[in-house]
């Protein structure tokens, strides 16, 4: 499902650089596990992340919310380590990857596309395209998504395409935004990440974009709050 707006994005005065980009993800890596967690109301607190992605088991949690944390720092590891080695593509294979873990005994299946229909919350008009024409949703629209823009527009336009269109049963947005995140730090600029102060305008602004495929508003509110430019 492609989607529109009319919204100018801006692209940034500023000089690539795969290798500061590289290190401030890392450097921050304890903050955006713990802010997608949040999006997934995951009771672990940011101490809490922090302790897990130092190696130390923590108690006190349901062991699906902690494997949770664990899903999204081992596909966060993946990514950054392809990227390290300059071998990351946006591509069905690199989608599927990143899936496999992020939603790792989490869903249906993972690391494959849905075999049904899935709905979102919230939404009355919205209908998650049909599951047997997934494979040619991504391989005809990827090119439109992608096409020659600045890597910033690719990576919201991607975030926004694969949300909308909900490939897999379950971590769709967690899967979106990594990959969004792995188009900006291998172009050199940054992250794209939704904070937790940010997430209720988050939800509310992407509840109205499901059910009218209008982007515009949240267009602009990844452009002004999601985009974690390297210092």
């Amino acid at each position: 499902m492609l989607f529109h707006y009319d919204y100018k994005i801006q692209t940034p005065a500023l000089e690539p650089n795969r290798k500061l980009a590289l290190f401030q993800a890392k450097k921050m890596l304890p903050e955006y596990v713990f802010d997608t967690s949040q999006m997934e109301n995951n009771p672990l607190t940011f101490p809490e992340v922090q302790t897990l992605m130092d190696g130390i088991t923590i108690g006190g949690h349901k062991i699906s919310d902690v494997q949770q944390v664990l899903n999204i720092k081992d596909s966060w590891h993946m990514l950054l380590k392809i990227v390290a080695k300059e071998e990351f593509r946006v591509s069905k294979e690199m989608f599927h990857a990143v899936n496999n873990l992020i939603a790792r005994e989490e869903s249906l299946e993972w690391g494959k596309f849905r075999t049904g229909s899935v709905g979102i919350a919230g939404t009355e008009k919205y209908k998650s395209p049909a599951w047997q024409e997934l494979d040619l949703i991504f391989d005809s629209e990827l090119p439109v998504i992608l096409g020659d823009f600045h890597p910033v527009e690719q990576a919201i336009r991607l975030f926004l395409w694969a949300a909308y269109n909900q490939f897999y049963w379950d971590g769709n947005k967690r899967t979106a935004r990594l990959m969004a995140s792995g188009i900006l730090i291998n172009a050199g600029y940054g992250v794209f990440n939704i904070r937790v102060k940010d997430i209720l305008e988050f939800n509310t602004l992407m509840l109205g974009y499901y059910e009218t495929a209008q982007a515009d508003d949240i267009v602009k509110f990844l452009v002004e709050k999601c985009i974690r430019y390297y210092d």
